[in-house]
């Protein structure tokens, strides 16, 4: 599966010759909020990987705790500059989980960012991933790199909704239980 804008892209600070080391990804889990209600670093490089202390995942509430994030994890300061203040990208898992029920087309690329960044984070916490779930999220994901519309390929596919939103939450619970959150 080809990696999503919102980890491939370089993103620029002010100087358009060197690139952002940090970049700040926010989580909206709450439909009843405009806002992320998480947030978390990811360390641009080969990989971007996200911020890991001690086997776990580090996310934190308020952007401001974003140099807390760092310091739990050893990771210096100096050598990656300031934390952003500005979201980068959102991986809207409200949104996701109400398109898929209520929607057949995704104009706006919400629930492609979700799925990987959600693939992402789980392959970080190395949890086993149920081989049905992999499969539909996977597939679903490289459906959505190609084409907005996704009711025809769920049913082409033979893949329910409810799957595809278990799938999802199976995500987040194996995420969450790997991770530390900072308030």
């Amino acid at each position: 599966m080809s990696q999503s804008k919102l980890f491939a892209t370089k993103l620029q600070t002010a100087n358009p010759n060197q690139e952002k080391l940090l970049r700040l990804l926010g989580f909206r889990i709450d439909p009843d909020t405009e806002v992320p209600n998480l947030y978390t670093l990811i360390v641009c490089g080969e990989e971007e990987p996200p911020l890991v202390a001690g086997g776990q995942l580090v996310f934190f509430t308020r952007p401001q705790l974003a140099i807390n994030a760092l310091k739990l994890c050893d990771i210096d300061v100096s050598e990656l500059g300031t934390p952003p203040t500005q979201i980068d990208a959102i991986c809207d898992i409200a949104e996701t989980l109400y398109l898929l029920d209520a929607e057949d087309i995704d104009e706006s690329g919400i629930m492609l960012n979700c799925l990987n960044a959600l693939l992402n984070l789980v392959k970080v916490t190395l949890t086993p991933m149920p081989t049905n779930y992999k499969r539909v999220l996977y597939a679903f994901a490289d459906h959505l790199n190609i084409d907005e519309e996704f009711a025809s390929f769920l049913a082409e596919e033979d893949i329910q909704r409810s799957e595809m939103v278990n799938a999802i939450l199976w995500c987040v619970g194996a995420i969450t239980v790997k991770s530390r959150l900072l308030t």
